[in-house]
């Protein structure tokens, strides 16, 4: 049986990309290739994972991932240069070309028992 080529997509030319950063600093994870490792994840894959680098993901990891990070497939991916149609549910990921909100931002003007109520406290 002959094996077919997996191609050659580079990382810069994913629409879809693995977005670990928000997550992994929403955890506190301080040191994220140890952690990935010890989820299970090969060190040449974490490697890549974190650098930004991974084109693909196999369903074993993206359910480590999950379960280690106490998140979901959405929470892991995030879109660049792709402009879905209105109402379609790509938009709930997040956009990479969109601005981040700064933490002190986030934070500013809120009252104890809001942050208390988001289980920030």
């Amino acid at each position: 049986m002959l094996r077919k080529k997996r191609g050659n997509l580079r990382p810069s030319q994913s629409s879809l990309v693995l977005h670990l950063a928000p997550v992994l600093t929403l955890r506190q994870i301080t040191f994220p290739y140890a952690f990935l490792t010890k989820a299970g994840i090969s060190g040449k894959s974490a490697q890549k994972m974190l650098n930004g680098e991974a084109v693909q993901i196999n369903f074993r990891q993206l359910t480590a991932l999950c379960q280690s990070l106490d998140c979901t497939p959405n929470d892991l991916f995030a879109r660049r240069d792709l402009q879905p149609a209105d109402g379609h549910q790509l938009n709930k990921l997040q956009d990479l070309q969109a601005p981040l909100v700064d933490p002190k931002d986030f934070y500013k003007g809120k009252s104890l028992e809001e942050l208390r109520a988001m289980g920030e406290l």
